[in-house]
């Protein structure tokens, strides 16, 4: 028999209408539940077995659910809950409707020529069992199909048992595949029978008790809540019946205005028939081109209309940029009056009752990484928060002025608002930027803009509110990279959605105004920065356990180190400067006809920071942008000068035009920039016609070396010499010689002169003799000695100090009057012997070994300084230290690292959708009343017989003297020699007293373990003991001392205590 064969059996067993009678009820066959699960059983075993669709193709073929499901469930009455075999019945049904309206998905399993067949008549076998589920004319299907799960919810989830929890999920499965058909389409109708079906309020119920009495439904409820109210606008949910009755009617006659104007311009422009009778005119340019234009307008007017003609007449043909709309997830939709004021009532019911209990419980499972929690759900999430978070605060901005006086508005969505569910939110922005999914950071962006914006709102309440509004800023401002990846999200974007694009601007602009307002009301602002040291290689870090003598817990991998730095909003907007930012807020005026006016201002506004607070005016100067505004002012239909900012646009380019013709005038190069992206180099040159003049820096001079303790002069001396040799520093040391040379000859000049004029002049003078002042030849000379913290010290062994003088970029280095050429003429004497003769050390040793970092205190005041007060540019040059501190960047993910993630995302997404599968049916759904009955009474005679054996048991071990003091391993070996390997040892108390015995025995029988007999002749303090020393399997200690006698509870087993 084929597959189709017996299938069309199944159904035809399964019953059908009796024509026979006048209102041709449905009739169910005499094993009509049996049916039902030989359908659920080929669904199962079957389709999901074989990743085939061919059962639900054949069953949707049979008009099974309409002309069958639908039927068998209105003969149910919900409220006779007393009949079981018609709830047994619906219960068969609502399971064979969660698979056949499950979401049908095309993945690697599935991916063959039959699914693509089926797809699509699915598709319609969906769209169809929807419609029948919603408007049955019978009855009302939806209400019966839930009411099957009421008798598991009246259940305390203490004593639910699986199967309960698994009908509870049936049953939103069910309502969540409904919600998913057609969603768009079928919203309206679906909203307003969930309404009449009393769905809505079955999911406040469940909501309002998630992490009570609910605790695995949450990421259910929050799909069925995604697609109910995606793309609907909270501004239109809430507003008054007045509006509602006059937007729609307003909307179309502007629409329709539009189309008109629209007309007549294409009109002015088009060829008709009538251009034949009319003027033909020969036009003759000035470098002798001919033109034939079809029109009097080229007489009538000026000589120029001619042209201007031709050119209206022109199309652009140009292929656009592709524009992705995969993760446009927000597209609006319309629903009717009746539906607006069901789904408003619904979220402010929602809203006083459920938010908090829900999306505590998904927060908490997205903290712990759970495996129910799916990508998408995390795109749910962050849409349902950023969605009543938003309808939150436009519920507020339509009361009266007095709605903050009651300060209970805001707590609604107080669950959200917390340090946790921020880092949350900042967390799931990162890693989908990273990965570029997105569609969930598009979501992300949405609800971090909606929190911005409720924030705000809190600053204008009471005073309560606008301490916690000011705390949560500083909160979100103060982490640097999170304020970061605003700015990476504006400038990497490149072909993402329209949706995206418009919330990436507006969450820019806002947080721009935001932070511009909130850092001037404070004197100081400190935010955390984020740097990352380095990691040391292993022959390195050998040579710095010497040098620095590191101790055992130092730590040796890279690591991210934490610093606080002051603020400047000047410097942080100063990152916006860039042409990639500019691109996107020029491609977002691009839709200009589309726009609103708010979203024109908001990209002037952006264009103003740029060009006249930060200045930065050349980056502004590009053809691209002088086109589209030329466009824009040009369109006297689509941007008319009724359009409220039209006057705002018309103001910022006249200001542009004018400094244009300014800095152009001044920098004639600026002409052939206008086709490209300026250079950060040529910037300044650009503007101001000049290069931009060098700032110097001071030096930073190196760490400062110094010998160990306990080496006189000569051998200081050799061990620097020594550990520059190592390094290959000939050419310091010869530099060394030279100036030290040059030196001694100037010293013993001034020595002689001083001498004669000693003799010559009654009173002598002790002031003759001048410091000797180096002279650097070039820049590389003078980096050695700074830059090398070993050639310091040896610079420093020889006479040569560092003086620091009043605006000196580079400190001088001289050579004190008070050395003399003796002194010197001996420091060169050690510098070219030991040079010559490098130094050999005992025991292996090099001449690094007997150095070591000198350290500087750091002062209190530096901690939080912006500049690093130390430099590392010695250990380039050392061997011994690590090959110095590279600044280290974020890196993007290439493709075939993000194949690499997704790959992995993509198998637990797997593992995660075969757990969902699997509770799609419920366990032991088959298992009737009669063979529970059964099976408990096997029990009760199981139980039964482990009395009796356990009082015989007790009996022996009474009719025995047991002596307390005896120890418990003599015991148990006295008791029962064969079981000693099974004994549980016990320790004896702390007590002053002896160790008290504790009777203890386990009987093997035929692998059944036995809990213990009575505890009547023991110790008052034997609850205690045992408590100690005994760690019990599902084990519930007795509480009374004076038990008599403990239950003995079949398969009980103990382990041994953690003593043992």
């Amino acid at each position: 028999m084929s597959l189709e064969s017996a299938i069309h059996n199944l159904v035809s067993a399964l019953g059908g209408y009796d024509f026979t009678s006048e209102d041709k009820p449905y009739v169910l066959g005499d094993d009509g539940l049996a049916c039902l699960k030989d359908l659920k059983r080929w669904l199962q075993y079957y389709d999901e077995k074989y990743n085939s669709w061919d059962v639900k193709r054949i069953l949707a073929d049979t008009n099974f659910v309409e002309g069958d499901l639908c039927p068998i469930l209105v003969m149910w009455d919900p409220s006779d809950m007393e009949d079981k075999i018609k709830w047994r019945l619906s219960l068969a049904c609502v399971e064979l409707l969660v698979s056949l309206t499950w979401p049908l998905e095309i993945n690697q399993f599935n991916m063959n020529t039959e699914s693509f067949e089926h797809l699509p008549h699915l598709r319609l076998a969906q769209s169809s069992y929807k419609k029948s589920l919603l408007n049955y004319p019978k009855g009302n299907i939806l209400f019966t199909s839930i009411a099957v799960s009421f008798s598991s919810m009246a259940i305390s989830r203490s004593e639910r048992s699986e199967r309960d929890e698994g009908i509870i999920r049936l049953v939103l499965y069910l309502i969540r595949n409904i919600a998913m058909i057609d969603e768009e389409s079928t919203r309206n109708e679906t909203i307003i029978a969930f309404g009449n079906s009393k769905i809505l309020d079955l999911i406040i119920s469940v909501a309002g008790g998630m992490g009570d009495e609910f605790i695995s439904q949450d990421v259910i409820i929050l799909e069925i809540i995604f697609y109910l109210f995606r793309g609907l606008s909270p501004e239109k949910l809430f507003l008054s019946e007045k509006n509602q009755s006059y937007t729609p009617f307003d909307d179309l006659s502007n629409l329709l205005k539009l189309e008109v104007d629209k007309k007549k311009k294409i009109l002015k422009t088009t060829a008709t028939r009538h251009n034949r009778f009319g003027t033909l005119v020969s036009v003759v340019t000035a470098d002798n081109k001919r033109f034939t234009v079809a029109s009097q307008g080229a007489i009538l007017k000026s000589s120029e209309n001619g042209l201007a003609k031709i050119d209206a007449a022109k199309r652009w043909k140009m292929r656009k940029s592709k524009i992705s709309t995969l993760d446009d997830i927000d597209k609006p939709v319309y629903i009717s009056h009746e539906a607006i004021v069901i789904i408003s009532a619904f979220i402010n019911e929602f809203l006083g009752s459920s938010f908090n209990p829900l999306f505590s419980v998904i927060l908490q499972g997205l903290e712990r990484e759970e495996m129910r929690i799916s990508q998408e759900n995390r795109i749910h999430f962050l849409y349902c928060i950023g969605y009543f978070i938003h309808a939150l605060r436009i519920r507020i901005s339509v009361k009266n002025s007095d709605a903050f006086s009651n300060g209970e508005d805001y707590g609604l969505v107080a669950s959200m608002l917390e340090q946790r569910a921020l880092i949350m939110v900042y967390k799931l922005m990162r890693e989908s930027f990273d990965l570029k999914i997105w569609k969930e950071l598009h979501v992300g962006m949405e609800c971090f803009k909606q929190i911005l914006l409720i924030i705000n709102s809190m600053t204008a309440s009471s005073k309560e509110y606008q301490e916690i509004a000011d705390n949560m800023q500083n909160n979100i401002y103060y982490e640097e990279h999170n304020l970061d990846l605003i700015v990476s999200t504006l400038k990497f974007y490149k072909t993402q959605s329209f949706g995206f694009l418009n919330t990436c601007t507006e969450l820019v602009h806002i947080l721009l105004k935001m932070l511009e307002k909130y850092a001037n009301t404070k004197a100081h602002m400190y935010v955390r920065v984020h740097r990352r040291q380095n990691k040391k290689t292993e022959t390195d870090l050998s040579n710095e356990n010497d040098i620095f003598e590191f101790d055992n817990n130092s730590q040796i991998k890279s690591k991210s180190v934490l610093k606080e730095k002051s603020f400047e909003f000047f410097k942080f907007e100063k990152k916006f400067v860039n042409d990639h930012c500019i691109d996107t807020f020029r491609t977002f005026l691009e839709y200009y006809k589309e726009l609103t006016p708010e979203q024109i201002k908001r990209v002037i506004t952006f264009f103003y920071r740029i060009f006249v607070k930060q200045k930065a005016e050349v980056y502004m100067f590009r053809l691209d942008i002088c086109e589209l505004f030329y466009r824009m002012i040009n369109d006297d239909i689509n941007f008319s000068k009724k359009n409220p900012s039209r006057v705002e646009v018309e103001k910022f380019i006249k200001f542009y035009m004018r400094r244009f013709v300014s800095v152009v005038s001044q920098s004639p190069a600026l002409y052939v920039e206008l086709l490209f992206h300026k250079m950060h180099d040529t910037v300044y040159y650009l503007q101001y016609g000049h290069d931009e003049p060098q700032m110097l820096k001071p030096l930073r001079l190196s760490a400062e070396f110094e010998v160990k303790p306990g080496m006189n002069f000569e051998q200081q001396i050799s061990v620097v010499v020594g550990a520059l040799l190592d390094e290959n520093k000939n050419e310091e040391l010869d530099w060394l010689k030279t100036k030290l040379s040059d030196a001694i000859n100037e010293r013993k000049a001034r020595e002689e002169e001083k001498e004669l004029r000693n003799l010559l002049e009654d009173s002598p003078q002790n002031n003759i003799l001048s410091p000797f002042i180096i002279v650097f030849e070039t820049e590389q000379h003078k980096k050695r000695c700074f830059k090398n913290g070993k050639f310091r010290l040896l610079l420093s062994l020889c006479g040569f100090i560092e003086e620091n003088r009043v605006n000196d970029i580079v400190p001088t280095l001289v050579i004190p009057p008070e050395i003399s050429s003796t002194i010197l003429s001996y420091n060169l004497g050690l510098v070219k012997k030991y040079t010559d003769n490098p130094p050999i050390f005992d025991d292996g040793k090099t001449a690094i070994n007997f150095l070591r970092r000198k350290y500087k205190p750091i002062s209190r005041h530096n901690v939080f300084s912006d500049d690093d007060t130390f430099d590392t540019d010695d250990l380039n040059d050392s061997k011994s230290l690590s090959n110095g501190s590279k600044k280290r960047h974020k890196r993007l993910l290439n493709d075939e690292e993000l194949k690499i993630h997704k790959e992995k995302r993509r198998k637990i997404e797997q593992e995660r959708i075969n757990s969902i599968k699997s509770s799609k049916y419920i366990i032991n759904s088959d298992n009737d009343e009669q063979e529970d009955l059964v099976f408990f009474a096997a029990e009760e005679i199981l139980r039964r017989k482990m009395e009796l054996v356990a009082f015989n048991f007790d009996k022996k071990i009474k009719s025995k003297e047991i002596d307390k003091n005896l120890d418990l391993n003599q015991e148990i070996n006295d008791i029962h020699t064969d079981d000693s390997e099974k004994y549980l040892s016990s320790q004896s108390s702390k007590s002053v007293e002896t160790n008290k015995s504790i009777e203890s025995d386990i009987i093997d029988n035929g692998k059944l373990f036995i809990d213990k007999y009575s505890f009547s002749d023991l110790n008052n303090n034997i609850s205690d003991i045992s408590q100690k020393n005994y760690k019990k399997n599902s084990f519930t200690s007795c509480r009374d001392s004076q038990v008599k006698k403990i239950r003995i509870k079949p398969r009980f087993i103990f382990s041994e205590s953690d003593s043992e």
